[in-house]
């Protein structure tokens, strides 16, 4: 074997994620950040886009070819505070003809929604 190449493999793999984590810490961080004071009525829809973007490609990035997310737990880690409906936007506002809704209430703002995203058109 050579062990060589396989080290070189996994140094670059790992700088790799490295980067993908700094980008995640980015978006996280400003959310975090500024939430520490109560809730942050700055956070927009589009910056819950931007992080429902980068789960997805931090997923295909990894081999997976489908991610399933769940607003609770968009709304948990970026530390939101009465901000459910906007999740929910932001959720469906991320979804592609073939993505797939798989929890809903009849509010259509539920913690509770989940939505399918198919990882395999993304680049």
């Amino acid at each position: 074997m050579n062990y060589d190449t396989i080290i070189l493999e996994l140094f670059s793999r790992i700088q790799k994620l490295e980067e993908e984590v700094k980008s995640l810490q980015e978006v996280i961080g400003c959310a975090s950040t500024e939430n520490t004071a109560g809730d942050n009525p700055k956070t927009t829809t589009g910056d819950i886009r931007t992080y429902i973007e980068s789960q997805k490609l931090q997923a295909y990035s990894s081999g997976q070819t489908e991610l399933t997310l769940k607003a609770n737990d968009i709304h948990k880690n970026l530390q939101l505070k009465n901000r459910m409906p906007m999740v929910c936007n932001a959720m469906r506002q991320c979804m592609a003809d073939h993505d797939v809704v798989l929890h809903d209430t009849a509010s259509g703002h539920s913690s509770t929604l989940e939505i399918k995203y198919h990882l395999s058109g993304k680049s």
